[in-house]
């Protein structure tokens, strides 16, 4: 339940942030515009990768495609060298986002040792990443009003 809490809160912050860069996407050169897409498409497709194995275990393959989705999504909203870029980083953070919420289930997987995966909790790391992309998604918005 807090996981779905944490996925709808940072669904709202993405859906904000992509309609503020779609009503401002012509006002950007294209340093810009790689830079918001290399930020945002890799840390929101990990984030949510994250949030669907965490949330649905058996879903590898829909994990690593929303990413790529979230990549292709932000690089056709902004210029042409951003689609490649946000493809790959879209790929690339779904691809650790799965990998990472299979390891928070199952710290075997790494060969981490069952005292130290106890006192590790499984909310405790996605609540620390929802609340590091706000930091993000807030830095990407005060940048677009500067």
């Amino acid at each position: 339940m807090f996981t779905l809490l944490l996925s709808g809160w940072s669904g709202i912050g993405l859906y904000r942030v992509y309609h503020l860069l779609r009503k401002k996407r012509l006002l950007f050169d294209d340093h810009f515009t790689l830079v918001i897409c290399m930020s945002i498409t890799m840390l929101a497709s990990f984030l949510f990768s994250m949030y669907t194995i965490l949330l649905f275990p058996d879903l590898y393959a829909a994990s690593l495609l929303l990413g790529i989705w979230i990549g292709w999504k932000f690089g056709a909203l902004l210029r042409t060298p951003a689609q490649l870029t946000g493809l790959y980083n879209g790929a690339m953070g779904g691809a650790m986002g799965t990998m990472f919420g299979a390891v928070l289930q199952n710290p075997a997987l790494c060969r981490i040792p069952v005292e130290s995966a106890a006192a590790v909790d499984l909310y405790s790391i996605p609540f620390v990443a929802a609340c590091f992309y706000s930091c993000v998604l807030l830095s990407i918005r005060h940048s677009l009003r500067l």
